[in-house]
């Protein structure tokens, strides 16, 4: 008889001599190699094979070597030793490590007793990983991981505030993206209320009406429907007053040079306060054809707020102010069109817009005795005046006057009060646009990637059949209960891989003699039947490979 049928192949190798002995923790403990002799029913014709890879195999694992004795799976003398040393080599490595910082953290992992330690050096990108780690969780005490997290390892607990640090970093990605989308642009760029007179002209109905008056813009609406007027005048709600919606109102409130300019005008040059400019609308609409009414000394004798000189600053402006809507913007190309192709004295100084056509009409023309209009500096005149050199924006060359601070600031508050319609449009400066423009770029990138990968897709022309490969390759193909058209299925495939039939070998495996549901035959009869096999042949089963 088969001595295999006397006692199972994988029966335990022995008897334990101490019966008292109950755990597996022993292993190693015991010098005695009888104690776990190899059973003698069981002939090993592998023992001299096994024995060698044994021996080879010392470098690797401290419980086979040269102490090794008899057979195959025995345990010699001399492993307490080599157990204590490999244990001793571990605590220091980890003291060590802890000492030194570790592999960065809370410490190196918690060694096993017949672990190996392996010192790694920590590179510079390590640990400037793990303080940034620590800097986003240092909110998070180790002790509430350990007893709330149930990490008790400080490998565990270090690999847990990586993935959290990672997670907080991806979530200040999106706020910095939000911020770029929505935030970076009103910073660059806050938001203005300001209207063009081409808005200020879309507001003229009775339902919205909307008046621009020396650079600002009212919503004169509600106004309208008011009593309204001076004392010698109570005016209601007239289809006269709607008539301005929608205009520049400039003509109808001029200002007198000694009220606007004191340090340029006074009681000796004007005594009864009729030195004016002509005033005209942004438009240039003459006042007269346009019906404006000009609030003016001499308009009405009898009214007491139209007799003060200081009517604008004084009534004008506080009724208006409640009504403000924003400011006048004025395109920087429009206004230097007006310079460059119209002759106009339209100017910038400091993104302000003058129009100081009005100005030079005056000093100009042949009213203008003993240069009564030639009220500002000469320097400034010249300024203004360069005959189309440049372009309208003079803030170099206003900067660039070398004069006292006191008579700049009355040559500039004269321009201001008298001269002064608006600001420079800059909404669709690139200031204004950067991040329109940063999100198109990033837009138009992401389809470049989009495009580069769908060509990439593309073949053009024959594409050459590639080289069959020249390894070898081994197809193993388990076998139960399957039927007659899937294990012809499955075998045709692997004929038609494209590898060389002289490298590539078939391997298929029946696992048990069982006929499936649906078949007459059992499994290995269907596989031998397809490969073509004798039906005489009844090849041996086999327990193992």
């Amino acid at each position: 008889m088969d001595k295999r049928q006397q006692q199972p192949p994988y029966s335990y190798y022995g008897t334990r001599a101490d019966a008292n002995a109950s755990s597996m923790d022993d292993f190693g403990a015991h010098n005695n190699p009888a104690t776990y002799a190899r059973g003698t029913g069981f002939d090993n014709p592998f023992a001299d094979q096994s024995s060698a890879a044994a021996v080879d195999g010392s470098r690797h694992n401290h419980y086979t070597g040269n102490n090794r004795r008899t057979g195959f799976g025995n345990f010699g003398p001399g492993v307490n030793e080599k157990e204590a040393r490999m244990d001793s080599y571990a605590q220091k490595q980890s003291a060590k490590a802890v000492a030194g910082g570790g592999t960065g953290g809370e410490g190196n992992v918690e060694k096993g007793s017949h672990e190996h330690v392996e010192d790694l050096e920590i590179t510079k990108s390590r640990r400037m990983w793990v303080l940034l780690t620590w800097m986003l969780t240092f909110w998070i005490p180790s002790p509430f991981l350990s007893l709330c997290g149930r990490m008790q390892r400080p490998d565990v607990r270090m690999a847990w505030r990586e993935k959290v640090a990672i997670c907080v970093i991806i979530v200040f990605l999106w706020f910095l993206l939000l911020f770029i989308i929505i935030g970076l642009g009103l910073i660059l760029c806050p938001k203005e209320y300001v209207w063009t007179l081409d808005d200020v002209a879309g507001h003229s109905t009775e339902k919205s009406s909307y008046v621009a008056l020396r650079g600002s813009v009212y919503d004169i609406t509600d106004f309208m429907r008011q009593k309204h007027g001076d004392s010698a005048y109570t005016a209601t709600m007239d289809t006269f007053l709607q008539s301005y919606s929608g205009n520049d109102v400039n003509a109808s409130f001029p200002l007198p040079v000694r009220v606007a300019c004191p340090q340029f005008a006074n009681a000796k040059t004007d005594p009864n306060y009729l030195f004016f400019y002509p005033v005209s609308g942004a438009s240039e609409a003459d006042p007269n054809q346009a019906n404006m009414f000009q609030h003016t000394m001499n308009r009405d004798p009898i009214s007491k707020e139209l007799q003060d000189p200081d009517f604008f600053a004084k009534y004008a402006l506080p009724t208006m102010k409640k009504f403000k809507k924003g400011g006048v913007v004025w395109s920087y190309d429009w206004v230097n069109s007006m310079y460059k192709d119209q002759s106009q004295f339209w100017r910038v100084i400091n993104k302000e817009v003058f129009n100081l056509q009005p100005y030079f009409d005056a000093a100009k023309s042949g009213l203008n005795v003993n240069k009564k209009y030639n009220i500002l500096d000469s320097r400034l005149e010249d300024v203004m005046d360069q005959g189309g050199y440049g372009s309208a924006d003079v803030t170099n060359s206003w900067n660039s006057i070398a004069w006292d601070p006191a008579t700049r600031e009355a040559n500039y508050n004269c321009m201001k009060n008298l001269f002064y319609v608006g600001e420079v449009d800059d909404r669709h400066s690139i200031r204004c646009l950067f991040t329109n423009y940063m999100l198109l770029a990033f837009a138009c990138l992401l389809m470049l990637v989009v495009l580069v990968k769908f060509l990439a897709a593309l073949q053009f022309g024959n594409k050459k059949r590639p080289v069959p490969p020249s390894k070898f390759v081994v197809c193993q193909v388990p076998c139960y209960t399957e039927d007659d058209d899937s294990l012809i299925k499955t075998i045709n495939s692997l004929t038609a891989l494209d590898y060389q039939d002289n490298h590539k070998l078939m391997f298929i495996i029946c696992d048990g003699n069982i006929i499936g549901s649906g078949n007459d035959k059992p499994t290995p009869r269907l596989v031998l039947d397809i490969l073509g096999v004798d039906p005489e042949y009844d090849p041996p089963g086999r327990d193992y490979l």
